[in-house]
C-alpha cells in the first residue's frame, strides 16, 4: 500500500516538473523571440534607407565613421557592426560606416611639360597617364604635352587616369635632294645646311680629271625624295698633299684668331673624320681670341668654323 502511494507520488511529481520545464522553455521562447532581431544586410545600401530599416527593427543607428571609397557610393553603407545576420536584441545600436565617396584631386596643368616629367607629376599626385595621342606642332618641340583630360584644375578621382596629347614637333619638310656635284665644299655644306640637313661623313677619292676639293659624288642622289634632318653623305676630290705642321708633334694645325671689338662671338668648330662628327667646340669666346685645333698628320679630315652661325673658314686634310 505504501509502495504504491509512493510510485503514485513519483510520477506526479516527474509529471509536474515536466510540465513546468515545458512552460519555461515556452515562454523563454515568446520572451525571447520578441526582446531580439536579426539584423539585415545594410551594405552598399543608403544611409536614409538603413535608417528606416533599422527604426522598423526597434534598432539605434549609431554612424561611428565616414570614409572615402573608390567602390562605395557617397552616403551609402560601407560596414556594419554587428554584421548582417547577427542575432541582437531590441534598441541596441547598430553601428555603420558612411561612404564619403571616392577622394578627388584637382588635375596639374601639364601643358608645355616633356612627356616624362608629365608622368612623374602625375604620378606624384596620386593619378597616372592614360592614353597618349601624337600630332604635329609648328609651335611647340617634340614630346612636350599639348593638351590633356581632365583639364587644368578639374576634379578626378584619385587613382585616376589623365588622357595626354603630346606634340610630334613640326611638320617635317619634304623636297627633292640638291645636286651637289661639282661645287667646292664650302658651296655644299652651305647647302646642306640651307636645307636642314647633318653632314653624316666625308670621303677623299682623288681624280686629276676634276678640280679638287669639289663634290664627286653624294647620298642621297640628286632628286631622291629627302627630309629636313636628312643625312648626307660626300665624296670629295682631294689630292695627296700635306698641310702646314708641326714637326716635334706630327700634327696639323688649324687655327684662326677672331677679330678684335667689345661684345663675344658664338664660336662652333666642327671636325668631320674617322667616319665620325665631332663638335669640338660650341661657346662664346671674348674678341681676339685664337681658336686652335689639331689633326692628326696624314689623317683623312675637314674642319669647320662657325661665328654666329655662320660659315667663315673650312679646310680639308689628308
Amino acid at each position: 500500500m505504501i509502495r504504491s502511494a509512493f510510485k503514485y507520488v513519483l510520477i506526479v511529481g516527474i509529471f509536474c516538473a515536466v510540465a513546468g520545464l515545458s512552460a519555461f522553455l515556452t515562454l523563454s521562447f515568446f520572451i525571447q523571440s520578441e526582446d531580439t532581431v536579426i539584423v539585415p544586410d545594410l551594405t552598399e545600401k543608403n544611409a536614409i534607407e538603413a535608417l528606416e530599416m533599422l527604426s522598423d527593427l526597434n534598432l539605434n543607428t549609431k554612424v561611428a565613421a565616414m570614409e572615402f571609397s573608390a567602390h562605395i557610393a557617397r552616403h551609402h553603407v560601407i560596414h556594419q557592426d554587428p554584421g548582417p545576420g547577427e542575432t541582437i536584441k531590441i534598441n541596441r545600436d547598430v553601428s555603420l560606416i558612411i561612404s564619403k565617396g571616392s577622394r578627388t584631386m584637382k588635375v596639374p596643368n601639364l601643358s608645355g611639360r616633356q612627356l616624362d616629367r608629365a608622368r612623374i607629376t602625375l604620378e606624384e599626385t596620386g593619378l597616372a597617364a592614360g592614353h597618349i595621342a601624337w600630332a604635329h606642332d609648328k609651335d611647340l618641340p617634340r614630346g612636350r604635352i599639348m593638351t590633356h583630360i581632365p583639364g587644368p584644375e578639374n576634379e578626378t578621382e584619385q587613382g585616376g587616369t589623365v588622357d595626354l596629347l603630346v606634340s610630334a614637333g613640326p611638320r617635317t619638310r619634304a623636297f627633292l635632294m640638291p645636286d651637289l656635284r661639282r661645287r667646292f665644299l664650302d658651296e655644299a655644306i652651305l647647302s646642306i645646311e640651307k636645307h636642314h640637313m647633318t653632314l653624316e661623313s666625308l670621303k677623299f677619292i682623288y681624280d686629276p680629271s676634276k678640280t679638287e676639293n669639289t663634290v664627286t659624288g653624294q647620298a642621297p642622289p640628286t632628286g631622291y625624295r629627302v627630309e629636313e634632318g636628312e643625312a648626307v653623305r660626300l665624296i670629295i676630290n682631294r689630292a695627296p698633299g700635306s698641310q702646314k705642321a708641326d714637326r716635334d708633334e706630327k700634327r696639323v694645325l688649324f687655327s684662326h684668331r677672331l677679330p678684335p671689338g667689345f661684345l663675344k662671338q658664338r664660336v662652333r668648330l666642327e671636325m668631320n673624320g674617322f667616319g665620325t662628327h665631332f663638335v669640338l667646340i660650341d661657346d662664346l669666346m671674348e674678341p681676339g681670341a685664337l681658336i686652335w685645333t689639331v689633326v692628326p698628320e696624314n689623317t683623312q679630315a675637314a674642319v669647320f668654323l662657325y661665328i654666329n652661325g655662320k660659315l667663315v673658314e673650312s679646310e680639308v686634310y689628308n
